[in-house]
């Protein structure tokens, strides 16, 4: 059996594809959700992450589930990850 390999996307790579498709502005999203602009801005350029609480509003706004933009960046994370991260951490139970 073939193992597929995708490499995980930052979510702000997905809400800024998203906000394209649909013709909305991030500056527009901001106001809708109640955020700053800074913060819309800040995630889709990949410096900032998704939030419980921003998962809530962008799924209220824009559709998905909250645990679809919560998925994206547990993902992104782990794929952030490096064998060394986990070097020193032995297994508990065997």
């Amino acid at each position: 059996m073939r193992k597929m390999h995708i490499t995980p996307v930052h979510p702000g790579e997905v809400l800024k594809d998203e906000l394209e498709e649909i013709g909305l502005t991030q500056t527009a999203l901001a106001g809708h959700i109640g955020v700053l602009p800074k913060s819309i801005n800040d995630i889709c350029r990949g410096k900032q992450g998704i939030s419980v609480e921003m998962a809530m509003k962008l799924s209220k706004s824009l559709g998905g589930s909250p645990q679809f933009w919560l998925n994206l960046q547990n993902n992104w994370e782990l794929s952030q990850l490096s064998d060394d991260d986990f070097q020193d951490i032995e297994l508990i139970a065997a």
